[in-house]
């Protein structure tokens, strides 16, 4: 289960939507702050091989005349740009926005353009940006390594991606600062959760029956554990009290037998995607944390709040479960 969600992770997508936005000012911000942090970025240029003269000022958010943004530009000690970043999560690369602004850098001299964006969405988004260069009239040579990069042909300009967690990491390395490392980790733990909270393409398994039998199983077992077991075996009481279906899943109220308080069992996908390995939750109700504690050490699990995970059988029939 995650417990190691960062307070950063935690606010920034309660306070505002732009969430993108506040990870990009929180990374101009380190590498502004940390010669070491800067050092590291410089280090990953120079891997490439782009020949780019070393980064000494970040800007973030900057704007130019004809109304682009680029998230982030970087300038040498002769203030000449020579970095360009979009930082993404998931929010849509827009229409030429990769072939604008591998454009946009005034000099001859070596530039790069960079991509930061999960792990998991950096060959779909390199594909995109592929597209773009090609209906943009811009042909890209591709590199033989496997990390996803390019140069424009008969240009010194270079197009880079890499995940966030593998930037992050690289600067932390580098950096014995204990404030700076705090606000890695800080940034780490946000995007960890957006790539772990993002939508994935969809593949073909996916979209076959099973998952479809197999969700509509998993309401089967949250009804017959309420009804054929609890209730009938008598130790849970539904009177008065409905299925729930939820934004989350789908789920049953009860009450052990003879306690008023009511509770919450069934199905919860966001708990699921988050903090473990079962669609299985149920919900303590009430204001002591005893009966919460109590059961999560009976059962050998971590709540996550109120809600404690229930693990299923595997491998067995279906009454065993």
């Amino acid at each position: 289960m995650a417990d190691n969600i960062t307070l950063l992770a935690h606010l920034v997508p309660r306070l505002t939507t732009q969430v993108e936005n506040a990870a990009t000012d929180s990374l101009g911000y380190i590498l502004n702050k940390s010669d070491s942090a800067m050092q590291a970025l410089n280090d990953l240029l120079d891997e490439g091989g782009f020949g780019v003269e070393p980064i000494v000022r970040i800007e973030t958010q900057v704007t130019y005349e004809d109304g682009s943004r680029p998230d982030m530009a970087g300038y040498d000690r002769n203030n000449i740009k020579r970095l360009l970043v979009e930082a993404k999560f998931w929010a849509t690369l827009l229409e030429g926005q990769a072939s604008g602004y591998v454009q946009q850098f005034e000099h001859s001299s070596p530039a790069v353009l960079l991509f930061i964006a999960p792990e998991s969405r950096i060959p779909t988004l390199w594909t995109e940006v592929e597209r773009q260069f090609t209906e943009g009239g811009i042909e890209p040579i591709q590199s033989a390594t496997s990390v996803p990069r390019a140069k424009v042909t008969g240009t010194n300009r270079h197009v880079l991606a890499i995940s966030w967690v593998r930037l992050l990491d690289r600067i932390d390395t580098l950096v014995s600062d204990d404030a700076i490392r705090s606000d890695i980790r800080q940034l780490r733990g946000l995007a960890q959760l957006q790539d772990a909270e993002a939508f994935l393409p969809m593949n073909s398994e996916e979209l076959s029956p099973n998952l479809a039998r197999r969700t509509v199983w998993y309401r089967q077992l949250v009804d017959n554990v309420v009804d054929s077991r609890g209730v009938k075996e008598g130790w849970m009481d539904i009177q008065g009290l409905r299925a729930t279906p939820r934004y989350h899943g789908y789920g049953r109220y009860f009450r052990f037998l003879g306690v008023d308080r009511v509770h919450w069992f069934g199905i919860n996908d966001n708990l699921w995607a988050r903090h473990g390995d079962t669609p299985l939750w149920l919900q303590i109700s009430g204001d002591s944390q005893i009966d919460l504690e109590r059961v999560a050490r009976e059962l050998d699990v971590r709540p996550a709040g109120s809600w404690l995970p229930i693990y299923p059988k595997l491998g067995v029939e279906y009454p065993d479960v």
